[in-house]
């Protein structure tokens, strides 16, 4: 019988190679995938302290919770577009600054939040004015990391249970065994995303998808 955990893990690790091979092609079906995942594990992580609070704790509340934030953060995608491709750069390049960036520069401590937040203000910025290139960054990020198990049903549990980011932080050249070898399966991912990515818009399938799609032509005009 298949675990709940499994089932879980199965369906971030679709959406991840969804994002990584197609995100910024699928324009607003993207951002509002992006807002989904961003909303419900947002919800996920802060909502048992939350509903302890007002004595609703129980799998069917942390369920209602989970859909709700993931709905809200999907139709909030979907109505604003650049506002949308806004948010999860920001998001994104917080995590970079945090993840990445932060242990290179500082000594870790309280150092590094200034360091993510020049990081989210970055992405934030790039999100709003060049949403083609951001929104081709962040699926590839984000996807990269679901697809490659980085961000996993258990670590945003373990992140719940904390509460802390600290399980969601992604070592960007982190091996995984794939056949007996160690691959960096996060980085391969990303930069096979971009490259797809970028190769959809080149070879001109973006314009094709578009065709059927409702919506995806709406980066066309924002190119970066």
């Amino acid at each position: 019988m298949v675990s709940t955990v499994g089932l879980a893990d199965g369906g971030l690790v679709v959406a991840g190679l969804v994002l990584v091979f197609f995100g910024a092609a699928l324009s607003v079906y993207a951002v509002a995938l992006l807002g989904f995942l961003l909303g419900a594990g947002g919800a996920y992580t802060v909502a048992p302290a939350l509903l302890g609070a007002v004595g609703s704790e129980g799998i069917v509340g942390l369920a209602v919770a989970v859909v709700a934030g993931g709905l809200v953060g999907a139709a909030l995608a979907y109505v604003a577009l650049s506002f949308a491709t806004a948010v999860p750069s920001a998001v994104v390049g917080a995590y970079v600054g945090l993840a990445v960036v932060a242990p290179v520069v500082t000594d870790g401590g309280l150092l590094r939040y200034p360091v993510a937040a020049l990081g989210g203000l970055a992405g934030a910025v790039a999100g709003v004015t060049l949403t083609k290139f951001a929104l081709t960054f962040v699926t590839s990020f984000f996807g990269a990391a679901l697809a490659s198990g980085a961000l996993s049903a258990s670590a945003f549990r373990a992140a719940r249970e904390g509460p802390t980011v600290e399980p969601l932080l992604v070592d960007p050249l982190a091996t995984t065994p794939v056949a007996g070898a160690a691959v960096p399966l996060f980085a391969a991912l990303f930069v096979i995303g971009l490259l797809s990515q970028v190769g959809l818009f080149r070879l001109g399938w973006v314009t094709r998808l578009a065709a059927v799609l409702p919506g995806a032509r709406a980066l066309d005009s924002k190119g970066g």
